[in-house]
């Protein structure tokens, strides 16, 4: 399970003194922690759970680094933590496969909210769902 290997790899980074290491599995253990104890998960967190909490993590930390510059410690903090927590999240798509599979969905809807829906939902965390829509329009 992601949850129990992620605290492994956590202790790795806490016993090889590895800061950037330890400080990626502590963001994403303190998400785990807060949505278990928030009531409004079912227990015990699903791996697909766990991975979502990783991409909201991914993009935080994405979006922050637009506030630092490159020669900043805070950035290279940052960017490791990044690369770190990017090994836990699924291959992610390329636009043409997407477009592929909007044009297949297309064949058979042609309401655009649906296509919308069913693209999202066969893409899963493959592809960032915020471009969906715009590539659903586009084609």
């Amino acid at each position: 399970m992601l949850k129990e290997l992620i605290n492994d790899k956590w202790k790795e980074a806490f016993k090889a003194r590895d800061i950037e290491k330890r400080t990626a599995y502590e963001l994403i253990k303190q998400r785990i922690m807060v949505a278990e104890k928030s009531g409004q998960v079912e227990l015990p967190l699903t791996d697909e759970y766990i991975t979502n909490l990783i991409i909201k993590e991914v993009k935080e930390r994405e979006d922050v680094l637009t506030f630092y510059y490159e020669a900043d410690p805070e950035y290279a903090m940052a960017k490791a933590v990044i690369e770190e927590l990017k090994q836990y999240l699924p291959k992610q798509m390329s636009e043409e496969e997407v477009i592929e599979i909007i044009k297949r969905i297309k064949q058979t809807e042609s309401n655009i909210g649906k296509v919308i829906g069913l693209t999202v939902k066969e893409v899963g965390n493959a592809f960032d769902k915020s471009k969906i829509a715009a590539l659903v329009k586009s084609v």
